[in-house]
């Protein structure tokens, strides 16, 4: 994605889903500011700090936010739970992006959209989080800008979330929807199978409801690799031997 703007009312994940450009990211299952710092060469668009099954702290989401924010990147993470007050602590450290874990249902996703957004669209609480929260002028101002620039991701893991996803697409406030393939495939019978025939069917059948509701999938705009996949591929390429050992 060229031509972006990288500040801080911006944010090129919204930006992207919207316009189906093609951003590229890595997630974070750990802390690791400083790795952030080595990626920013690549000239990333996005970080992702997975909260659900990644071990971050509070502190730990105040450092990444920054040395993503330093590099241009906008900081997204994955909440732990659906919880007004889980989703506002990560909003008031930084995060300018919330995934949502486990959506089953329309309800499911209102409430949190409720606490993701401030009115009019919803109920925010505010709060003295970073950034700029000591030198914001036009309080009203700033409120809408926070809601224009915050992204939303909502995740189908189960049968249920797989008939209202279309009905949960169309709510104003999603900007896009992906799959938890593992946990779907669990819920559908077939655990450990994402590739299970059964489970690609209904997944498939479910992505094509979303993009008619106007919506994107995650992959359809986002380019991503593990921070896992990141070290691993790239310690083999530089210390392997051709027979596959390390030096």
């Amino acid at each position: 994605m060229t031509g972006r703007d990288r500040s801080w009312s911006s944010n090129a994940v919204k930006s992207a889903a919207a316009a189906g450009a093609t951003i590229r990211g890595v997630h974070f299952t750990f802390p690791a500011p400083t790795a952030i710092e080595v990626l920013a060469p690549l000239e990333l668009d996005f970080v992702y700090l997975d909260g659900e099954h990644g071990s971050f702290e509070t502190r730990d989401l105040d450092v990444s936010c920054l040395a993503a924010e330093r590099y241009g990147m906008v900081p997204i993470a994955r909440v732990p739970d659906r919880t007004s007050g889980t989703i506002i602590r990560f909003l008031d450290r930084g995060v300018r992006g919330i995934v949502l874990p486990h959506v089953c249902s329309v309800d499911d996703a209102k409430d949190a959209l409720d606490a993701i957004y401030y009115r009019p669209l919803g109920n925010r609480s505010f709060g003295g989080g970073r950034p700029h929260f000591l030198s914001i002028e036009d309080l009203p101002a700033h409120l809408a800008m926070c809601n224009a620039a915050v992204s939303v991701g909502v995740m189908i893991e189960t049968a249920s979330g797989l008939e209202a996803a279309a009905n949960i697409a169309r709510l104003e406030g999603v900007d896009y929807l992906s799959f938890g393939m593992n946990d779907l495939a669990q819920d559908l019978g077939h655990p450990g199978e994402p590739n299970h025939p059964e489970v690609q069917r209904r997944f498939k059948a479910c992505a094509e409801r979303i993009r008619a509701a106007g919506k994107p999938v995650r992959e359809d705009f986002m380019k991503f690799a593990w921070i896992n996949q990141v070290i691993l591929a790239g310690a083999r390429q530089l210390i392997e031997t051709p027979t596959g050992r390390a030096y």
